[in-house]
């Protein structure tokens, strides 16, 4: 996501007539690209602009407002799987929209055991892409930076692999941080962040750094309010997307009684998400597994793009049917 749009959806959120709008508009975008892609001018060229991929289905945080379930069995992508994605992008026309792979999901990408194999083979395909004259996805890292250490910076830094690396910052003060963000500890956090923004302008300026914040109420949503040592932190990120909690596809109760629209869904238009056990899902929300659509093991990256179950999510969100599949009838945020 570009800064800009970050600081859109912060303007938005923090002004309920704007989000309306803004939430009113995606609406009408899910129309125009049902159209183009799904409905009378349909074509084989894949709507997707985004995939995620999951390294890691664990987390090190047990973060209050998350909705990832730490009881369900701990998997971990191989190398296989990766492959298979890349190898899409690569060879198949007809995702030449995806422009963007997200490392993240429910887990913490950096908890992989073999991270830098997985780093190192992104560094392989985009070789290959360079080789073919193709653009090759911008990388994007999300972590909540606990185990992203100097030495770990340094080997990541090095492949130059990503074009940015988002924080989880939430909170507004190191108290909050850690009260909201359960096992993390804000010292560490802020040294982390220091040091891969010293060896970022040292090794590789062109990677750009973000950070998501969720802001508790009643405070706005800007850091004008924020503890010194948390403007310091989050001064040295290129951006900063401040949100309040979202219901994580309704499996978090936040508080709110009905979705703000009801037809359509950006996410399912323009993104899929791989697990690390080669099952794709709908939904970046869906942190448990609960959309699987297919996977990668038994059947290509297309197949599950235009399966009969993807398809149903597309055919019941643009009739308003949501209420009709069990993973969306409860989001409010989406």
């Amino acid at each position: 996501m570009s800064d800009l749009k970050r600081k859109i959806k912060s303007l938005a959120a923090a002004h309920p007539f704007i989000w309306k709008t803004f939430k009113k508009g995606q609406e009408w975008e899910y129309d125009l690209q049902y159209e183009r892609f799904y409905g009378r001018f349909s074509t084989t060229t894949a709507s997707i602009r985004e995939i995620n991929l999951e390294f890691c289905s664990a987390c090190n945080l047990r973060c209050r407002f998350c909705a990832l379930d730490h009881l369900k069995p701990k998997s971990y992508m191989s190398v296989e799987v990766m492959d298979r994605v890349f190898e899409a992008l690569l060879y198949d026309e007809r995702f030449s929209r995806v422009r963007q792979i997200n490392l993240h999901n429910g887990g913490e990408t950096l908890l992989h055991p073999q991270r830098l194999d997985l780093f190192q083979r992104i560094r392989h395909h985009k070789v290959l892409f360079e080789k073919q004259k193709r653009a090759f996805p911008k990388i994007i890292l999300l972590t909540n930076g606990m185990l992203l250490r100097e030495k770990l910076a340094r080997e990541l830094l090095e492949l130059k692999v990503l074009d940015e690396v988002g924080f989880s910052l939430d909170g507004g003060s190191p108290q909050a941080f850690e009260e909201m963000r359960v096992n993390a500890k804000w010292a560490r956090f802020a040294e982390n962040v220091k040091a891969f923004s010293g060896l970022r302008d040292e090794l590789d300026p062109s990677v750009k750094t973000f950070g998501i914040c969720i802001v508790p109420e009643p405070h706005p949503l800007n850091d004008s309010w924020m503890h010194p040592d948390f403007q310091e932190v989050a001064r040295l990120l290129n951006s900063v997307e401040y949100r309040r909690l979202h219901d994580w596809g309704g499996q978090v109760d936040i508080g709110e009684n009905a979705a703000v629209n009801k037809k359509g869904c950006s996410m399912l238009i323009n993104q899929m998400v791989v697990l690390p056990t080669g099952e794709v899902t709908v939904c970046c929300n869906d942190l448990n597994g609960q959309g699987i659509i297919g996977n990668l093991r038994e059947e290509s990256l297309y197949q599950i793009y235009s399966g009969e179950k993807r398809m149903r999510y597309i055919k019941l969100l643009k009739e308003g049917r949501k209420d009709e599949l069990e993973l969306c009838r409860e989001c409010v945020s989406f």
